[in-house]
């Protein structure tokens, strides 16, 4: 038992988990608004898709108005497929908390000049564990960097581009 450990009461344990609780509520809560978001922009991405698709937007030849479309789709898969997947990810946080045992300190990493492991810290990696291992789907999107949404945001704009130009070629 660490110098720490000896310290906390266990009232001192419960706001720990308690302070976690509310900050994974409050990610769950943003997360839900960006998804409420989303639902709006779909209905407008629906009716741009409409205004580019049938009007002569701009005097855009066909192509271009596909590719435009394309790019408009694939930009808003990629954004709702982060939103969603990162809302799962805090909810399965929010879920965890509730029951983990925290990690010891040797079992978190961390930089031993920046860094000071703390009761909260090593009870928040022990909800990360959690959900990392119980739920890896979800898991994988808190630590998906931004390049990689990019690249597939690019190869999704491609594969859009490529089926919508081929089926105007073929009609």
């Amino acid at each position: 038992m660490k110098m720490e450990e000896l310290m906390l009461t266990p009232q001192d344990k419960q706001d720990a988990r308690i302070a976690l609780l509310k900050y994974y509520s409050s990610e769950c809560m943003t997360h839900g608004a960006y998804s409420i978001a989303l639902a709006v922009g779909f209905f407008g991405l629906v009716e741009a898709t409409s205004l580019v698709a049938n009007v002569d937007f701009f005097s855009l030849s066909q192509e271009l108005a596909v590719v435009l479309v394309a790019l408009m789709w694939s930009f808003f898969i990629v954004f709702f497929i982060r939103i969603l997947g990162r809302t799962i990810y805090w909810g399965h946080l929010t879920t965890a908390i509730l029951n983990v045992k925290p990690k010891e300190e040797s079992e978190v990493e961390f930089e031993a000049e920046r860094t000071t492991v703390t009761f909260i810290q090593r009870l928040h990696m022990a909800c990360f564990e959690y959900v990392r291992e119980k739920h890896r789907l979800s898991a994988i999107f808190h630590t998906l960097r931004i390049s990689t949404l990019a690249l597939f945001g690019f190869y999704l704009f491609v594969v859009f581009a490529v089926i919508s130009l081929v089926l105007i070629h073929l009609s």
